[in-house]
């Protein structure tokens, strides 16, 4: 007793430091102590002990009652049975004394009560035994509520480990078996007089629960006062029980949605409810809705709450709505009238039912069809309602001072605009192109006629729509676009308004293709627009559209357009994005331009280009604008290069090759100046990459100095952009490696050569200080063991590259730690593959697999080239200079680094599950340990011939010495060795694919116990 006094003590002065203490050291020390405390096995005795000590406060009560909850989740193998039973007597009691509140103290009981009543299966009944306790007193029902009311979430409690068999049996006895009791204890409950006031509220949350978590049907409770209360109680002023009022009538609108195993009675019953109870009650809630005073003056909360019902009736009943649209006819125009509010995030709660709506309503009706017709009007009516939510606010041009919007704001409002223009096209494809372009017409010829000068913001909304509208108008559409485009000319002078008539432009511009006649126009007034700063941006992606659909009406132009580009970079009106699709708009045009003229339009626009980037690398010295001319040079001339296409054009692949092989002294020269500038070298490498992938046949003399430069830019600035550039090298060369040995000896030395300069930056550098270039020489080793792992392992530098991945799993960054476990994944993987192969069929032979994917995880555009004569000739003489097969997978050498270095890998990973990997990454770092485990119990003997033999235990060897090393308070012993009895089982039965499994849920089990409430 002396022991437990000084325990609860040691308790109460810890609780007191935490949240009385004015010492922030001494606060996180307690907050460490109390955390340690709550995995001790005294923490049972002495929670307790506080909440049976009457004159301790809420605050001590409530982190006992979190304390036994956390105990009963985590540790509930240390009471066992007849300790559980006894726990759950004193919880009850606990609750009975804590009837008058606090209510957080009420929760956790509850809570605990509820887990424990999950676990314990010899408590048989614990919903008639927790009614029989409270159910007799006015004062204790609600902690009976309570309880019923946490019960269904606790049940599916992913901390809560338990065995299927018992999940699924525990899951029938305490809900679905008593939904019929509780269906009738709350019907008593509202029923009985002498109850508290707020009785109602929590017979209608835990109805609600009840009914979220699937255990009461609609045909359970259509005919009790339950769904009347629920309706009721959306009349409520309280904020929180309308939240409430509005979760149940969610629920029970979501339980009369069709399913495919309903019977015919079911569907009928569900249609019944729904046409005759639910239909009529929703019509109520949608007048009241128009009539709701804190609706009127923009309360969000109680918007929210109509626009989640009626979205929820909407969605759940919407094949009902298409074909018998008279019967919810005042549903539709309840979801239309929440269109209207002016909560623009509640509103977009609505936007999958009319895109449903809209699916549906073109799946079932014909255009002849009454239904139609009436969603016809209904969808013109949206598309109206959404131009007009489209405006932007009349503050718009206003400072924050005075009621503009801010930058939140102005994002938040731009993703609407895009998001409801998804509604716009959905509208389209019911109403029809034409009459729905009629809408925004009538709004621009309004705007730009009438006597009154209207907002800009009117006309700006149309232009919106109609570009929204763009995706689903064809380009053969002839009545109203013509009408449209004519408007344009007349359009009152504003940026705002210029802006959006040029993105209008861009959006037809293959509308344009096929009506030629607006192309002139379109380009002046394209053109006209970046003489405006605000519009230079539209006028460039809108250019970009009009020369790559249009060229072919342009070509004739290119001098012209050339000359406008100069002077426009020359204003420096445009941003560097903008003055990139100018180029790229410039590329397509000159890809029109037939001869003798394309050579010509080439050389005009690369060689102005080339030369002012020599003179710029020629200056002994940079200033800051000569770092940034030359990075825009090089996007320049690389987005020329990447979207130029010529055809059948000798002279001009003959200028292009000339061009680019005298490109490459400039850029080399970039690389010996500007490698280590972050700036410039990611423009060098952009431009590198687009030679390498689409001119690789030009680059292919050259390509050796290509390459070496790459390596040695990255060996001297450890960059990862040289790492991403090295990766696209070797994508590009792997597929000419099987016939061509300039290209193997690029894909190895690409590898090789970084690698050397990775390693040498890892071993003195922390990878947290390098998440990035981890990531990056992890993704290219991937890329390399995929697609050609029989040259990558068998390098030299190989073994110490095994090494680094391992360390490398110690990196906290997510996408570095993605990178890493995927390598090793594509390491391990095509290993196991093999060595499964090779047991099957009872050879130490492999399959030759020419590199292929199936077998040894490369391309099979490598695979056939390997398999034509004179490439097999050439990989021939190749793998005799090397003394290395290309079609066998070295299986042996993987299963040797896994077994000298295996512990190692073995214990990173078993931390990072534990402790430190994101969970998103577990599966696939489960996956990889079982992927070893299969290595190192099976390939030491495949790789022998011993197919007989049983696996070999390492794993378990090395499993065994690692638990070892957890504490007891973080992993039961008993716990522990369920995990090494399974693992060796189903290593002896090779039962491989039971291993990620059994990992998975380790570590799932070991993060819940430690680390789930942080």
């Amino acid at each position: 007793m002396a022991n437990q006094q000084q325990s609860v003590g040691e308790v109460i002065n810890a609780l007191n430091s935490l949240y009385q203490g004015s010492d922030l050291v001494g606060r996180e020390q307690a907050n460490a102590w109390l955390e340690r405390f709550q995995k001790t096995t005294e923490a049972w005795t002495t929670s307790d002990a506080i909440l049976g000590t009457a004159e301790l406060g809420p605050e001590a009560k409530v982190f006992a009652a979190q304390t036994l909850r956390n105990k009963i989740i985590n540790d509930y193998a240390e009471i066992g049975e007849q300790g559980a039973l006894s726990l759950r007597d004193s919880l009850v009691t606990h609750l009975r004394n804590a009837r008058s509140g606090p209510q957080p103290l009420i929760t956790q009981l509850c809570l605990a009560l509820a887990d424990l009543a999950v676990q314990l299966g010899a408590w048989t009944n614990p919903f008639a035994d927790m009614a029989s306790s409270f159910l007799s007193d006015p004062e204790s029902v609600s902690c009976l509520l309570e309880f019923l009311a946490v019960l269904p979430e606790e049940v599916l409690n992913e901390r809560i480990v338990l065995a299927p068999d018992f999940f699924r049996q525990r899951s029938n006895d305490l809900l679905t078996n008593r939904a019929g009791d509780l269906i009738q204890l709350l019907v008593q409950c509202l029923q009985q007089p002498d109850l508290r006031p707020d009785t109602h509220i929590r017979v209608l949350v835990c109805f609600t629960s009840w009914l979220k978590n699937g255990e009461i049907t609609l045909l359970m409770v259509q005919n009790t006062p339950l769904l009347e209360l629920a309706f009721a109680a959306l009349k409520a002023d309280d904020d929180s029980v309308f939240d409430t009022a509005v979760d149940a009538v969610c629920g029970i609108i979501y339980e009369t949605r069709s399913d495919s195993d309903d019977d015919p009675g079911s569907v009928q019953a569900k249609n019944t409810t729904v046409e005759q109870v639910l239909v009529p009650q929703l019509n109520g809630v949608a007048a009241q809705m128009r009539g709701d005073q804190q609706v009127a003056e923009g309360d969000e909360e109680r918007i929210r709450g109509y626009c989640q019902i009626f979205a929820e009736a909407g969605e759940a009943w919407v094949q009902r709505i298409v074909l018998n649209m008279g019967v919810f006819e005042g549903l539709v125009g309840a979801l239309v009238d929440c269109m209207r509010l002016e909560s623009l995030d509640a509103i977009a709660m609505l936007f999958y039912f009319w895109n449903r709506l809209a699916d549906l309503t073109l799946e079932y009706t014909s255009s002849c069809d009454p239904s139609r017709r009436s969603l016809v009007t209904v969808f013109e009516t949206i598309i109206n309602i959404s131009i007009a939510h489209l405006k932007y606010p009349e503050s718009y041009d206003s400072s924050n001072m005075r009621g503009g919007m801010t930058a939140k704001e102005r994002d938040e409002f731009r993703e609407f605009r895009h998001n409801i223009g998804d509604v716009l096209k959905d509208c389209v494809c019911v109403v029809g192109q034409s009459k729905a372009l009629l809408h925004p017409y009538n709004i621009i010829v309004a705007n730009i006629d009438g006597n009154a000068q209207l907002p800009w913001q009117d006309l700006e909304a149309a232009l919106f729509a109609l570009r929204a509208m763009g995706a689903v108008i064809s380009s053969n559409e002839n009545e109203m676009l013509p009408k449209i485009m004519d408007t344009f000319a007349r359009f009152p002078s504003h940026p705002k308004l210029r802006y959006a008539a040029t993105l209008v432009i861009g959006r037809y511009t293959e509308w344009t293709y096929k009506h030629p006649q607006y192309v002139q126009f379109q380009l002046n007034y394209i053109a006209e627009g970046f003489k405006m700063r605000e519009v230079a941006a539209a006028s460039a992606q809108s250019l970009k559209f009009l020369c790559q659909d249009c060229a072919r009406y342009l070509a004739e132009h290119w001098a012209d357009l050339l000359k406008f580009f100069n002077e426009v970079v020359s204003s420096n009106t445009l941003d560097e994005g903008d003055v990139i699709e100018f180029s790229e708009a410039l590329a397509h045009v000159v890809s029109a331009v037939p001869e003798p003229s394309t050579t010509s339009a080439i050389e005009s626009f690369c060689m102005p280009v080339g030369q002012e980037l020599g003179t710029l690398l020629q200056k002994p010295a940079f200033v800051e604008d000569d770092r940034k001319r030359i990075a825009l040079l090089l996007d320049r001339f690389g987005v020329f290069l990447r979207f130029l296409y010529v055809e059948n054009n000798a002279p001009a692949d003959m200028l292009l090759s000339r061009i680019i092989n005298e490109s490459w002294p400039l850029v080399s020269m970039s690389l010996q100046r500007f490698g280590s500038d972050a700036l410039v070298s990611e423009s060098i490498a952009k431009f590198i990459r687009v030679l390498v992938e689409f001119y690789a046949n030009v680059i292919r003399p050259i390509a050796p100095q290509v390459v070496d430069a790459v390596v040695v830019a990255f060996q001297q600035t450890g960059l990862g952009v040289y790492l991403w550039l090295g990766r696209r090298i070797l994508s590009v060369h792997q597929n000419l490696a099987a016939e061509d040995s300039i290209a193997l000896q690029l894909v190895t030395q690409v590898v090789e050569k970084m690698s050397e300069a990775t390693l040498a930056l890892f071993q003195g550098t922390q990878f947290s200080d390098i998440p990035e270039t981890t990531e990056d020489y992890f993704r290219l080793i991937e890329r390399a063991v995929e697609r050609a792992p029989g040259y990558i392992i068998n390098l030299p530098t190989f073994p110490y590259i095994f090494q680094a991945a391992i360390a490398a799993l110690e990196i906290n960054q997510f996408h570095a730690q993605t990178s890493v476990i995927t390598a090793w994944s594509q390491i391990l993987a095509p290993t196991k593959r093999h060595i499964r192969m090779m047991y099957t069929n009872k050879s130490t032979v492999q399959t030759v697999t020419s590199s292929g994917t199936q077998d040894a995880s490369a391309t099979s555009s490598s695979a056939a080239a390997a398999n034509s004569p004179a490439s097999v000739s050439r990989a021939q003489q190749h793998q005799h200079h090397h003394n290395i097969r290309l079609d066998v997978y070295p299986v042996e050498q993987v299963v040797d680094l896994c077994v000298k270095h295996g512990f190692d890998l073995t214990v990173k990973l078993m931390y990072g599950l534990m402790r430190q990997f994101d969970r998103e990454v577990v599966p696939e770092a489960a996956d990889v340990l079982a992927l070893l485990t299969t290595i190192v119990s099976e390939g030491p003997l495949v790789v022998k011939g011993q197919f007989n033999t049983p696996p070999l235990a390492t794993m378990c060897e090395w499993m065994q010495a690692i638990m070892s090393q957890i504490p007891e308070n973080n992993y039961p012993a008993a716990d522990k060795q369920v995990v090494l009895k399974e693992l060796a089982e189903h290593i002896q039965s090779r039962h491989w694919l039971r291993i990620k499994a059994i990992v998975s849920d380790f570590a799932a089990a070991f993060w819940r116990r430690n680390l789930g409430n942080k």
